[in-house]
């Protein structure tokens, strides 16, 4: 059977499932390796050689003037991933992002386990 490109990630999201022994299912797995290797070639980078950020530019398919990661950093589908203005990730953050994930703009996320926190105005808080 022919499937059309992007075919897995319309299953994926519609919440499957998927069966990774099917055709359809070897773009999703050239994008974890793809990923995985490129986040793996981040983290040997030492932490003073801003040039890791080339590695994740190429991972999230944009340039990240405008958003930091520290390594160490793992993510499985880059390309499911969208970042936002002045985002912040924190090392050791894993990103499991089959299903995609959108950080909006100037969200902090912490590593070990990973937290994501929003923005509040003052008058938003709640005790």
């Amino acid at each position: 059977m022919s499937y059309e490109k992007g075919y897995v990630y319309e299953l994926m999201d519609q919440g499957g499932p998927t069966d990774c022994r099917e055709e359809y299912f070897k773009e999703a797995s050239e994008e974890m390796i793809r990923a995985r290797t490129l986040c793996a070639k981040a983290n040997a980078t030492l932490p003073d050689d801003p040039s890791y950020v080339g590695y994740l530019e190429e991972l999230f398919g944009r340039k990240l003037d405008d958003v930091r990661i520290l390594t160490p950093f793992i993510c499985d589908f880059g390309n499911r991933v969208k970042l936002g203005k002045n985002v912040f990730i924190n090392h050791s953050a894993i990103l499991s992002a089959s299903g995609g994930i959108e950080f909006e703009d100037y969200a902090v996320v912490g590593g070990v386990p990973a937290k994501v926190i929003k923005y509040l105005e003052p008058n938003e808080i709640k005790e």
